[in-house]
């Protein structure tokens, strides 16, 4: 039956009747059948109908699908409908029946009031308070700022709210929420892209109460031959305290007693090698200075003239043409300029630097997670899954390492903030659940991947462990391109 051009719309019924003792099982395989139905073009909604006047030991279910227009339909019997069919018949063989029939739509009418006769956004005629078509509310409203206010504060509160919904399985089930998604069951959960941007927002927030600037700082090796970067101390040497004094230095006033005596220089160092001593030591952990200091001075003293020399030198200009080169790689050689620059800023401000570095670990995360998802590709080459679906499955396994990274960080803060029994209770707790994560992230992903990729466990496991080193891969590249292109931005 061919359909007037201008119909909107047409509903294709489905009649189904099956055996009474496969009602479980053929009701399970009909939502998932539903599901994937929903995912070809120009499907728009679906719905199940119960038919009571079914025979005795037989059930019979109307499904009635909701097409965009005739031409979707065309596509779908001429495409898709063999296909489709028999995958029923080979699940239940001739233990179920269908029957077919093709309704054009003329007219719907709602009781009620809608706020306009066409959506807003799209232009689709209303009939119910949402747009049957893209899903906006019929009355659109400006909000005022309490009530913005109220709707988000009762979102979050609701016990029903599809934030608590996607948490709970986001935590507790690995991979069910990739596997819901893709067979079609999203509006009960939070999208994932929503969801990852919002944890790794908050966990980023948390994290940002500790200041990263002082957790970077510049350390020189003993033999002047090395720069690297590590923990710092703290505040500047020199910085005045609260009270508005100067504090001591611990490298010029080592501890009086508690410690053994540093072991004799081979030689007396002069007062230049003294001078390059005390610059090295102030570079490092107070706790860490005396140690340090021993092992410089017993290294000095046995350095050649020339050892001395080269040390100073690279004190006096670390990232100057003598010691900052890359003669050996000559890609980065047309770079060299600005990345002595860059070094040269580093050198001068290094809490800048340690600050700019966390803020760009965002960024970072936006490139390690499609080198992931290649990889699960890679893994899963022959799966017939798409890319766009792997990288679904990274965006919510990393969701949840955000999710459990903040609940960590909520215990640390709330410790912090406590005093007494309190924060010892909750220091304790969160070590108990830092020491239980280390095991559960990588069951949790493992889990995960069963799930979702519903493969063997001799076929799983190699997997996983080639996914744990690509991780290791992944993680040291774009920490590599993360220093590299903080230090061109700074």
């Amino acid at each position: 039956m061919q359909l007037p051009q201008d119909n909107p719309g047409v509903v294709y019924e489905v009649n189904l009747e099956a055996d009474a003792d496969i009602a479980g099982p053929f009701d399970t395989w009909l939502r998932d059948h539903i599901a994937d139905m929903l995912q070809l073009e120009g499907f728009r909604s679906a719905e199940i109908l119960d038919d009571p006047s079914a025979p005795a030991g037989r059930i019979r279910r109307i499904v009635h699908y909701r097409l965009r227009d005739q031409a979707a339909l065309d596509d779908y019997l001429a495409n898709h409908a063999p296909h489709m069919r028999a995958q029923g018949v080979a699940r239940f063989g001739d233990r179920f029946g269908a029957e077919r029939r093709v309704l054009p739509h003329r007219e719907e009418f709602v009781r009620g009031k809608v706020s306009t006769e066409n959506c807003l956004n799209c232009g689709e005629v209303l009939t119910g308070q949402h747009c049957s078509h893209c899903g906006q509310p019929a009355t659109v409203r400006v909000l005022s700022l309490w009530g913005l206010t109220r709707d988000v504060i009762g979102d979050l509160l609701n016990a029903d709210s599809r934030v608590w919904r996607s948490l709970w399985p986001l935590a507790f089930r690995p991979g069910l929420l990739t596997q819901e998604f893709l067979r079609g069951r999203r509006v009960s959960y939070t999208p994932p892209f929503r969801m990852y941007l919002v944890l790794s927002l908050v966990f980023f927030v948390l994290a940002s109460f500790d200041d990263p600037g002082s957790e970077v700082a510049l350390q020189i090796d003993e033999g002047g031959t090395n720069i690297q970067l590590g923990p710092g101390s703290g505040a500047p040497e020199g910085t005045p305290a609260a009270n508005g004094t100067v504090p001591p230095d611990p490298a010029a006033t080592p501890p009086a007693a508690a410690t053994p005596a540093a072991p004799t220089p081979q030689r007396a160092l002069d007062a230049e090698m003294q001078r390059l001593v005390d610059q090295l030591v102030k570079r490092v952990p107070a706790d860490a200075r005396q140690e340090l200091r021993a092992e410089l001075e017993t290294s000095l003293a046995a350095a050649t003239p020339e050892e001395r020399a080269a040390t100073a030198r690279l004190m006096a200009d670390p990232c100057g043409e003598e010691n900052f080169r890359f003669d050996g790689a000559p890609f980065l050689e047309r770079y060299e300029p600005r990345l002595r620059d860059a070094c040269r800023r580093i050198v001068a401000d290094q809490q800048s630097f340690g600050r700019a570095l966390w803020n760009n670990i965002p960024k970072m995360m936006f490139l390690f997670l499609p080198l992931i998802a290649a990889v699960m590709s890679l893994l899963y080459v022959r799966s017939g899954r798409y890319y766009v679906e792997h990288l679904l499955f990274v965006v919510h396994f990393h969701a949840f390492f955000f999710l459990t990274g903040i609940v960590v960080l909520l215990l640390e803060r709330l410790a912090e903030w406590s005093t007494g029994v309190v924060a010892s209770g909750l220091a304790a707790v969160q070590a108990v659940l830092g020491a239980a994560l280390v095991f559960y992230v990588p069951v949790y992903l493992l889990k995960a991947m069963r799930r979702v990729y519903a493969q063997s466990w001799w076929k799983t496991l190699p997997k996983y462990a080639l996914l744990g080193v690509a991780y290791l891969f992944c993680m040291v590249f774009t920490g590599i391109g993360l220093l590299g292109y903080t230090a061109l931005t700074l």
